[in-house]
């Protein structure tokens, strides 16, 4: 797929390190304004029966009377995205949630965990932005609900009307959606197109496949002296790990999400063709953060990572006077690559049917016309409806000066979800999900005795 040359936008170099840990963690202080209102737990609502039939028979919102929303977000504690979801909070707060009575608050959660630790303290939690990984043990030690047992299916169905079914799938377990895709992106390959023509490379085209991938990184490598690709092995939680292993025909879990399943014939070819980028000496690994400033800074003439760094990499390039393209990430045997899903969803906890309806006009809003035009243009992530991209008063003119924006957009009805790892051990499996991978790709470790000693630790793990 051709693209054209990438336009400028301007977003500095140095929120680099912030962006990479936006998908993690990223320091910052507590901007809790407010910390009255009720506690409690999910459980402690519960308007649905068994069935999840919801109905809500009144209006309990007041504008005299505002409700407040907590919404603990890693993003918010960002110092890349922070500023766009201060704008969705003011707009909220000025606008719909002024007419209906709903207040916003966002709350800083740099790590992830301080909604945890305040949901046992038995303070008011009510949207969390989680990571898709652990979905599931957030069941548990979170208290989130079911969407289809705390809003009525009427209301669920007018508000997803317009985005991809596959993405309303993103967040399920147990075929019911406990999380709600929110901010996240597929796996985009940056290309430095000045290092690209310096080793004879046409930059206007994309790679036809990992082997043809291979063959360019050597290429620059003999001819530049700098590495032909940065990625890092762990990924943050594995997302693009999982995309790789999808594209050559492998799984991670099972169907019915029992086992892990990834040490199969086809996930070893795909980590076979992997490592040789790193044991040859033409890729650069590392943590997301060094791969990331790898390729900002010249290093390295591609890497692989979601449109969220897409402003920094456009500033970058401009500071140095590269040209940068992009383009999806490469498949196997010349075949397209299955896109998975970085970033978050929303999870919810609601206390009393009350908060349930003022919830629900956050959540309209934020996954929305109004919030996707400002999480997709100052941030960078895909927009949940693609249809925004066609209109001219939310995403057109953006979408059509930046096309790799409009690129990663065309992948939204293909995108897999990442993976959810099930029950109350999702952490530990993360964790070693990545070290299966750093160890498989960067030692000399024996790529299928290390994803088959992996996958028997892991579903240990899953069957306890």
């Amino acid at each position: 797929m051709k693209l054209k040359k990438i336009l400028t936008m301007g977003l500095s170099l140095s929120l680099l390190a912030g962006i990479a840990a936006g998908c993690q963690s990223v320091a910052a202080g507590d901007t809790t304004a407010n910390t009255s209102g009720q506690a409690g737990t999910a459980a402690d609502a519960s308007q649905a029966d068994a069935s999840g039939d919801v109905t809500w028979s009144e209006n309990l919102l007041d504008p005299e009377n505002p409700v407040t929303v907590k919404f603990y977000s890693y993003s918010y504690a960002s110092p890349a995205f922070g500023t766009g979801f201060q704008t969705m909070m003011d707009n909220f707060n000025n606008g719909v949630g002024k007419e209906k009575g709903v207040i916003l608050e966002f709350v800083a959660d740099d790590t992830g965990t301080k909604a945890e630790t305040d949901v046992k303290a038995g303070q008011q939690v009510d949207i969390v932005q989680a990571y898709f990984a652990g979905i599931d043990g957030d069941r548990d030690t979170l208290g989130i609900s079911a969407f289809e047992d705390v809003f009525p299916q009427e209301e669920l169905d007018a508000h997803f009307e317009g985005i991809p079914e596959n993405c309303l799938n993103l967040g399920k377990v147990d075929d019911k959606m406990y999380g709600l895709a929110f901010t996240f992106s597929t796996p985009m390959l940056y290309i430095n197109g000045d290092l690209l023509e310096q080793a004879g490379i046409d930059p206007t085209q994309a790679p036809a496949d990992w082997d043809e991938l291979y063959d360019w990184c050597v290429q620059i490598k003999e001819a530049t002296g700098k590495y032909g690709l940065a990625l890092s092995p762990s990924n943050s939680t594995g997302w693009v790990t999982d995309s790789i292993l999808y594209s050559n025909g492998a799984k991670v879990l099972n169907d019915d999400r029992t086992a892990v399943e990834f040490a199969s014939e086809k996930g070893i070819q795909a980590f076979e063709t992997w490592k040789k980028f790193y044991t040859d000496g033409v890729a650069v690994g590392g943590t997301d953060t060094e791969a990331m400033q790898a390729f900002a800074s010249g290093e390295a003439a591609m890497h692989i990572q979601s449109t969220s760094v897409y402003t920094s990499f456009v500033s970058a390039a401009e500071t140095a006077g590269w040209t940068l393209y992009g383009y999806p990430m490469p498949g196997f045997n010349g075949q397209a690559s299955v896109p998975t899903n970085s970033g978050s969803a929303i999870v919810v906890r609601p206390d009393s049917e009350q908060k349930a309806q003022a919830i629900w006009e956050v959540i309209k809003y934020v996954t929305g016309d109004e919030g996707y035009t400002i999480i997709t243009s100052e941030i960078g992530y895909l927009p949940l409806r693609p249809y925004l991209a066609e209109d001219e008063n939310y995403l057109k003119d953006f979408v059509d000066a930046n096309p790799i924006i409009a690129a990663n957009i065309e992948r939204l009805a293909d995108v897999q979800p990442a993976t959810i790892w099930p029950g109350d051990h999702a952490a530990e499996l993360t964790t070693l999900y990545a070290d299966m991978s750093t160890k498989a790709l960067t030692t000399d470790a024996d790529v299928a005795q290390t994803l088959q000693e992996y996958q028997d630790q892991m579903n240990q793990y899953i069957q306890q």
